[in-house]
């Protein structure tokens, strides 16, 4: 009996704490994918010679992510235009897997070596005045409007662990939440990539 208790509480554990971390996302290798791209390269295909380059910025959008409050939850529409705007100017991003308790926007003790190497890239000489975008994502599980509040809490809790470990600004962090909306491995709606933060570099040459 004594040893079926021990592996209950073993299994238990890994319900809780799920896979082993990933190797921990370098600064360096932050700072690389959130580098300001020359306009001349934005839009770029696989195919050997360049796509025409990412249309400019119009007026419209550049007034609308100047405009994008961090203090405040998006509504639809506005997290839409967001990912419509993103896409179109093929702006520099990176995703980075960062876990939490089960059911909290408590970022788990071995997520916080991956969060505090976002924080030396974030106040680095190459993106000290960028201006992110910290954009939350769930898995499929669970309802629509439980994960989309779930996600835009957790994507709030980088910004305030940022603000309070490195100092950076929180008007620089627009905090949004995407919940089960936008999967990267839509083929698999439960997988883990799914659940991850995008980071993305608004601050354009």
């Amino acid at each position: 009996m004594r040893g079926a208790r021990l592996l209950v509480g073993a299994l238990g554990a890994l319900v809780l704490w799920g896979p082993a971390a990933a190797q921990t996302v370098s600064s360096e290798t932050i700072v690389n994918k959130l580098q300001p791209k020359p306009a001349q390269t934005r839009g770029l295909t696989r195919s050997f010679g360049p796509a025409a380059a990412a249309p400019a910025v119009s007026p419209e959008d550049k007034a609308f992510l100047q405009n994008l409050a961090p203090t405040r939850g998006l509504k639809q529409f506005e997290r839409e235009k967001v990912a419509e705007i993103v896409a179109k100017q093929d702006l520099p991003k990176i995703d980075i897997q960062i876990t939490f308790d089960y059911d909290s926007d408590h970022i788990r003790p071995s997520s916080i070596p991956d969060v505090n190497e976002l924080g030396k890239a974030l106040v680095s000489a190459q993106l000290a005045n960028a201006r992110l975008l910290l954009n939350g994502h769930t898995d499929a599980a669970g309802s629509p409007d439980y994960n989309q509040a779930l996600s835009e809490r957790r994507a709030k809790a980088i910004g305030a662990y940022l603000t309070a470990r490195f100092g950076i600004g929180p008007e620089r962090l627009i905090a949004i939440g995407y919940g089960k909306e936008r999967l990267k491995n839509s083929a698999e709606p439960l997988a883990e990539e799914n659940r991850r933060v995008e980071i993305v570099n608004l601050s354009q040459n």
